[in-house]
């Protein structure tokens, strides 16, 4: 493993994410006491710069959490102390601040975290005319929320493209070991719901971890994933090939019961394309692991999907199963071919 790569595996660790928290909370306490700052600004600041990083890692996230979490305490205490000569009585004043707030959610809903909102809105109350305090909080959430974005952004930002590849290999490997078991025993009573299950969990993070990808990396590519920036079409193709394994798998699963009552010919039929499409999703693992210049090259790729002659809806309906994956495996491969070729992947 390359340094790279150990910071990588390290960025999206637990272990890194404690380091990174406990840089937050340090910043954001130490900072305020040394330019003696009264200490419940430390605290809130301190705390504020935590929980910008509390919600995982991801950039995207953090950032997110910093607006919508610095929006809800700097609206409502000002609104607050607008009303205050106007309405002196603090439950009077609570309500009239959540009410105005509400209606600001409701036309702006991405603007606000509304589970930080109401002790921003508590705190107008308990402030009563003191404007210091009321200054202060403002200050120190706003800081230390920016303070817990900037470790986020530039101490071992999250490398989502690594955490892709690992997730997408797990699931590249989960799904190989399930066809290798069904064409070795030539039979499907290996699909059963206990081992396809993990399978399914693999697929669906590894599909939630693109989207963070493709959050983090943004419309022009942050820093630190810019040397994914010709993998991104790569990585859908990938999700692709999981999804439909998975599906084919799942699919074939369900009819296991069913499927030993088939004529001969047909299971047969099954088998010898499930025997091609282990091979070629072995060779499209490697290709995606060693981001190998030249696709894989097989003769299943070639050679369009000849029907089994069966009337059976049944039979048609696993069959188009078959057909389905093999039209995919297809255009993955002349994707991966073009972009070799020179042309943008697609």
């Amino acid at each position: 493993m390359t340094l790279r790569d150990r910071l990588s595996a390290l960025s999206i660790s637990q272990d890194g994410r404690f380091a990174k928290l406990l840089i937050a909370l340090l910043l954001g306490y130490g900072l305020p006491t040394l330019f003696g700052a009264q200490p419940y600004i430390a605290e809130t600041m301190a705390s504020s710069a935590w929980l910008s990083l509390g919600l995982g890692p991801s950039i995207e996230t953090s950032k997110k959490y910093f607006l919508q979490r610095s929006m809800a305490n700097l609206v409502p205490i000002p609104i607050g102390f607008a009303l205050y000569p106007l309405v002196p009585e603090p439950m009077a004043i609570i309500v009239l601040v959540a009410i105005v707030m509400f209606m600001l959610v409701k036309r702006f809903p991405d603007a606000f975290r509304l589970t930080s909102m109401g002790i921003a809105i508590c705190l107008v109350a308990g402030f009563g005319r003191d404007l210091a305090a009321a200054e202060g909080r403002m200050f120190a959430v706003a800081v230390g929320m920016a303070i817990g974005f900037a470790v986020e952004l530039l101490v071992l930002p999250p490398d989502q493209g690594y955490r892709f590849h690992q997730l997408a290999h797990r699931g590249s490997r989960q799904l190989a070991a399930l066809f290798e078991a069904v064409v070795a025993t030539r039979s499907l009573a290996s699909l059963t719901p206990a081992c396809l299950d993990p399978l399914t969990q693999s697929q669906l993070e590894t599909r939630a971890q693109l989207a963070n990808f493709k959050a983090d990396y943004g419309p022009h590519g942050r820093r630190h994933l810019r040397r994914y920036g010709g993998e991104v079409a790569l990585f859908e193709h990938r999700l692709a090939l999981i999804d439909s394994g998975t599906g084919l798998l799942r699919k074939l699963g369900d009819s296991r019961e069913l499927f030993g009552l088939l004529e001969p010919a047909f299971r047969d039929h099954v088998f010898a394309h499930l025997a091609q499409i282990n091979e070629v999703h072995q060779q499209l693992a490697a290709y995606f692991e060693h981001r190998r210049a030249e696709p894989p090259a097989h003769a299943y790729l070639d050679t369009p999907y000849t029907p089994a002659d069966s009337a059976n809806p049944f039979n048609m309906v696993l069959q188009g199963a078959l057909m389905e994956h093999q039209r995919l495996l297809v255009n993955s491969v002349a994707a991966i071919r073009d972009a070799s070729a020179g042309n943008p992947l697609r």
